[in-house]
């Protein structure tokens, strides 16, 4: 059976600290991979002359520019770049795992054409946390053991992460013209919502494993409350008024969570294993510099 062609595309803003580890574990299975776009949206630090560094030895390796900032629309514009199949997108601190590729690359093989998207684990790598959302990750591979024929994936879920996830060319051509562009919703819930009203299906790839930093996790509980605050604001843009009510709930929870770990995961230091009063303060950028490269060199 012919497996599908692959592009990745990394969306970019300020991932000067980052860019290069992300790339480096695609590099590492770059046989499995057709082309990696990464859109720089229009950064202000050096995250384009690192990429530029890598384009002659990389011939995999294209740079698309987005000069709109916003996620949606370095998203938007790399899909539209790519070429392949498939085409998968990770964040610019997220480490694809051995094996990435080729899984998904098998499963959409397999996949039938309803099949549009699909995510797979995707565990912090820097996070005091990191067992608890590993179980999260373990009850969806238990349902996807049980409820799948090929053992490696479950259909049906009602949203992909954009952190570590894929969509097939056929599904994002049906939905270009359907996603917003907004910033003031949430980007992976408005794709999602779209793909499955037009009757595709969202998968979970066992194999699709990747590790990104818990930075989210970091953020004060104002920036975050506000992040939340996106999920509501996305089934109302989307007429969906029950689910909007519905998610109140999921926001509260997500918030209450936060607050009890937001200080011991500032506190954390992945390298030690250890917390202390100190690293609360430690600048972000020099904190992920640091962590990122510690999760590359495992």
């Amino acid at each position: 059976m012919a497996l599908p062609t692959l592009s990745v595309i990394v969306p970019a803003f300020n991932e000067e600290d980052t860019i290069a580890a992300t790339l480096d574990h695609l590099f590492a299975q770059i046989d499995e991979i057709d082309e990696i776009v990464v859109v720089n949206n229009n950064s202000t630090d050096r995250t384009e002359d690192v990429v530029r560094e890598l384009l002659e030895s990389q011939p995999k390796l294209r740079l698309v520019n987005e000069s709109r900032r916003g996620v949606s629309f370095a998203r938007n514009a790399g899909l539209d770049a790519s070429t392949s199949d498939v085409i998968a997108r990770l964040d610019a601190d997220t480490l694809a795992q051995p094996g990435w590729a080729l899984a998904i690359r098998d499963f959409f093989a397999a996949a039938p054409e309803t099949v549009g998207v699909a995510t797979g684990p995707l565990l912090p790598f820097d996070s005091p946390f990191r067992k608890v959302f590993a179980n999260s990750n373990d009850r969806l591979i238990a349902r996807a053991r049980a409820a799948s024929s090929d053992g490696i994936s479950v259909v049906g879920l009602g949203m992909a992460p954009g952190g570590n996830m894929v969509i097939r060319r056929s599904a994002w051509s049906s939905v270009r013209d359907a996603v917003s562009d907004r910033t003031d919703i949430h980007d992976d819930l408005d794709l999602s919502l779209c793909v499955r009203r037009r009757d595709f299906s969202i998968a979970f790839i066992l194999g699709m494993k990747a590790e990104t930093s818990a930075r989210r996790f970091r953020t004060n509980p104002v920036s975050y409350w506000r992040y939340t605050n996106l999920l509501t604001r996305t089934y109302k843009a989307h007429g969906m008024a029950h689910e909007a009510r519905a998610t109140r709930l999921e926001v509260w929870n997500n918030r209450a969570v936060h607050l009890v770990t937001w200080l011991p995961t500032r506190a954390y230091n992945p390298q030690s294993q250890r917390f202390s009063f100190g690293r609360m303060f430690t600048p972000e950028q020099d904190r992920i510099t640091g962590e990122i490269g510690s999760a590359s060199s495992n």
